[in-house]
């Protein structure tokens, strides 16, 4: 996985993953990357405001969503998959997703 930049991002078909490793746990944004067409994964979430559909995370990336949180992309899904099948972590997302 590549390591990005802070950058103003724009998601969609997304979801925050909740990762439990090691009895620490961290959210990340998890969805698909306009700008870049592809999926993103983000860096600890510091913030997110589901009235103005935006977030921000602590290494400074801000995000704008443009639905709600629920069924992911299918690549980040994938990510998600492949996280998920890790003896080291559990993986979950946040809110409802009624596709998985």
């Amino acid at each position: 996985m590549e390591i990005l930049k802070p950058a103003d991002v724009m998601m969609s078909d997304w979801n925050v993953i909740v990762i439990i490793h090691q009895g620490a746990k961290i959210e990340k944004f998890l969805g698909y990357w306009h700008q870049k067409d592809t999926y993103r994964i983000s860096s600890q979430i510091e913030s997110y405001d589901s009235e103005t559909g935006r977030g921000r995370t602590i290494t400074g990336s801000r995000y704008k969503f443009l639905d709600k949180p629920g069924v992911l992309h299918p690549e980040a899904q994938s990510i998600f998959d492949m996280l998920d099948k890790s003896n080291n972590v559990i993986v979950s997302l946040k809110y409802p997703s009624f596709n998985n």
